[in-house]
């Protein structure tokens, strides 16, 4: 009887024993289940590309090419321009187009061009007397004109002296950069100039 107790305790032990969890084999290898495999390098970059899109559309601005000026510069410039062009009076000439206007004077009257724009060292000294001696000249007109005579029979200077001495003048004022000057707003000088000019002593 002892053995068959026995007996009856070693058949209940291998016998399997109920659970309610399920068991795991784990002589068995582990099963792999299908992972799907996520390209973290195309991720990144993509996220470069996105950030570098951000980046550029905040810093948009056309870039500036180191040879040309920039907008601040062309519009300085541009003032600078436009207040040269102000400051000539009205009927200002420049150098080049008094000499060719002084080259047809000299056709006109029947000189030498070449020898009638060329300025001298006597053209010079002569210059400083200019505008006294055209007021004398001017009012030698009016004398001449009232007692009925020829007014160039008593001019002190000759057409291309007065024409000289001016260009002498103007050159000098624009080398000190000077354009506007008592040869173009000086009322006085204005009368003086007429009236050589009506009594064919100027252009």
């Amino acid at each position: 009887m002892t053995q068959d107790l026995f007996d009856s305790i070693t058949d209940q032990s291998e016998s399997p024993v109920a659970s309610s969890s399920k068991s795991i084999d784990i002589s068995l290898p582990p099963k792999i289940v299908d992972v799907e495999v996520v390209d973290n390098k195309s991720k990144s970059l993509e996220i470069i590309e996105l950030v570098s899109d951000e980046a550029g559309s905040v810093n948009n601005e056309p870039e500036i090419s180191p040879d040309l000026p920039a907008n601040d510069e062309l519009k300085s410039s541009n003032e600078e321009v436009n207040t040269q062009l102000e400051t000539y009076p009205s009927g200002y000439l420049t150098r080049e187009q008094r000499e060719a206007r002084l080259r047809q004077k000299a056709i006109e009257l029947g000189e030498d061009p070449d020898k009638f724009v060329t300025i001298t060292e006597k053209d010079k000294l002569d210059s400083i007397a200019f505008r006294d001696r055209m007021q004398t000249d001017a009012r030698m007109c009016g004398y001449a004109k009232e007692a009925e005579e020829d007014p160039s029979e008593y001019m002190d200077m000759t057409v291309r002296e007065r024409l000289i001495s001016e260009e002498i003048i103007r050159r000098s004022l624009e080398e000190d950069g000077i354009i506007s000057s008592w040869l173009d707003t000086d009322e006085d000088w204005k009368k003086t100039v007429s009236i050589l000019q009506e009594n064919g002593m100027l252009w």
